[in-house]
This record gives structure tokens, sequence and C-alpha cells, in this order.
């Protein structure tokens, strides 16, 4: 799996340049569909839409603009990232989350809010019959964000699970040297 973060399309022009890295063909709309579905030229459809959401659905974890300190935190906790003092044990668990949210949101003091439209006005009429798929993709990916919540497993428990937590680990660790130093092979 891989994680991504997804902001809403009328915030694409809070980076400047990220329209000048798309292709000449492919036009200014639906830049996030037009990616994730691979088809930057011409027009797209309900097809290249579907493939979208199949990517954000089935290979991100996903994280949003708008819940970036908590998306940071469940994407790291997934995939069993460690706080630089962090110990990474079973024991230490507790001690590493109150590093990882202080060390996120010290980060995240200056990141800028979240935008606001006014959805009755002419321009967000204009903006959004030509980003339709894109907003629809954003809602899918606030959607993802929400189920992942009860469905991506932090990588302690999958290791727990798997019957790889930390007492095993260091009993695996044990028995291999005890096998290296007695010339048997595990």
């Amino acid at each position: 799996r891989m994680f991504s973060f997804y902001r809403h399309p009328i915030d694409y022009d809070v980076h400047p340049r990220l329209k000048e890295k798309l292709p000449p063909e492919a036009g200014a709309n639906n830049f996030l569909t037009r990616l994730l579905s691979d088809v930057h030229s011409g027009d797209i459809g309900f097809k290249e839409l579907g493939i979208a959401k199949q990517v954000i659905r089935q290979v991100t974890v996903t994280g949003t603009r708008d819940l970036m300190a908590e998306s940071l935190f469940r994407i790291g906790k997934y995939f069993g990232w460690v706080p630089v003092s962090g110990t990474g044990t079973k024991d230490g668990e507790e001690k590493d989350d109150i590093i990882a949210k202080s060390c996120i949101d010290n980060q995240l003091q200056a990141f800028p809010g979240e935008r606001y439209a006014d959805h009755n006005s002419r321009e967000w009429q204009v903006f959004y019959n030509a980003n339709k798929m894109d907003c629809q993709l954003y809602e899918l990916a606030r959607s993802t964000w929400r189920a992942q919540i009860q469905t991506i497993i932090p990588l302690t428990l999958q290791k727990k699970r798997a019957g790889e937590d930390d007492e095993d680990e260091e009993d695996g660790d044990e028995e291999l040297q005890a096998a290296a130093e007695g010339g048997r092979k595990v």
C-alpha cells in the first residue's frame, strides 16, 4: 500500500506550479482523475472516474488535507513508524504516541487552513462543471478516510495477530543465536 493526501480541487491553486506539471494535452480540468486513471489527453468519462476511485479505495492509506494531523498519525501507526526519540516497543507505545502527536502538531502549526467557497456563486458553478470528477474523488477520499478508521490496522496489531509481537521477536533472536552457537539450522 501507499499513502496519499487529498485536498479539495478548489485548493489546487495553493501550489501555483501544480498545473504546470501537467502535460499540455491534459487540459486544465480533473487533474486527479487524469493522474490516477493515467489518461492525460482527450475526454474522460465514468470509466476513468471508476479507475481513479478503485485506486483510492484499494491502494492508498488515505489522508485528507483538512484532517492532516489525524491522517499523519494514523498513517504512521499503519506503517509502524517510530518517532526519533521513541522506543518502538509495546511497553513504550503510549509514550511514542505522545511524541508523535506532539511532533505532528509542531510541524503543522504554520500549515495554511482549508479554504471555503460559496457554492451558490457563479465562479463555483464554473469551477465545479470543469472539475466535477475531481470533486467526486475528493468526497470519496473523505469517505475512504472515515471507513479506514475501522479497516486500517496498525502494524503492531498486525504483528501481534500474526504472532510476531515484541516478546516473540526476542524469543526468536535467542533461538537463532543458540542455533548458530550449536551449529544447527533453524
